[in-house]
């Protein structure tokens, strides 16, 4: 499948746009949307994501399957190492380089099709917990880079799990994840299940967490 991309300027958000542009029949998947910056860029959870100028901001349109956001986290973290980036992954799909935060990844679905929102600090890093490709010595471009992730996430699906659980440096860690419904899970984190649930072994048993909010904590 080609890729086809719709580049624009300056968007509220490239998920507003990609819904935008699927809902008018002009957007399907194998299409991606490229911005040079957001005025309205989101994280997960509802965060704003800072999106200055400089930045890789896009969103993937995908078909809509159960493994997509481990499959849009490897795509990332194999498309970064092509420029020399040698970062991993905490759980769900941040993209991290010695614990800052290089990328992040939003899934939305809408019937049978997922938007794989992507934003990659390129040049500079918007927060002090964060870190850019420039920073870490990385090469990469944001043509080059967009191609690049879409070409690995053609591959990426075969073999997600394993791949996934290379890059992620959540396991063996002690987490905390807060959840949606305000809980928090404290534990060691020991593995990822089929569904791509973080396993957390906590002083009562072992929780399968499908989603939340993961810290690394020190030893």
């Amino acid at each position: 499948m080609s890729l086809v991309i719709h580049r624009f300027r300056t968007v509220s958000s490239t998920q507003d746009e990609a819904r935008r542009l699927v809902d008018a029949g002009r957007g399907k998947p194998g299409h991606v949307v490229v911005a040079d910056e957001q005025t309205e860029g989101r994280g997960r959870f509802g965060r704003a994501w800072l999106s200055p100028y400089g930045g890789l901001y896009a969103t993937f349109i995908v078909a809509s399957h159960p493994m997509v956001p481990l499959v849009g986290g490897v795509a990332v973290l194999r498309a970064l190492g092509r420029f020399g980036v040698d970062a991993s992954l905490k759980w769900p799909n941040d993209v991290i380089v010695d614990e800052r935060k290089l990328a992040g990844i939003l899934i939305e679905v809408a019937a049978d099709v997922a938007f794989v929102g992507i934003g990659v600090n390129l040049v500079e890093a918007p927060l002090e917990t964060a870190t850019s490709v420039r920073a870490v010595g990385g090469t990469a471009r944001l043509g080059e880079l967009v191609v690049a992730i879409w070409e690995e996430m053609s591959e990426a699906a075969e073999d997600v799990l394993t791949s996934y659980r290379k890059g992620l440096a959540t396991l063996g860690r002690r987490v905390l994840v807060a959840l949606a419904d305000g809980g928090t899970v404290e534990g060691t984190a020991v593995d990822i299940d089929a569904e791509g649930r973080l396993l957390v072994e906590t002083a009562t048993g072992v929780r399968a967490i499908p989603s939340g909010e993961c810290a690394h904590l020190q030893a």
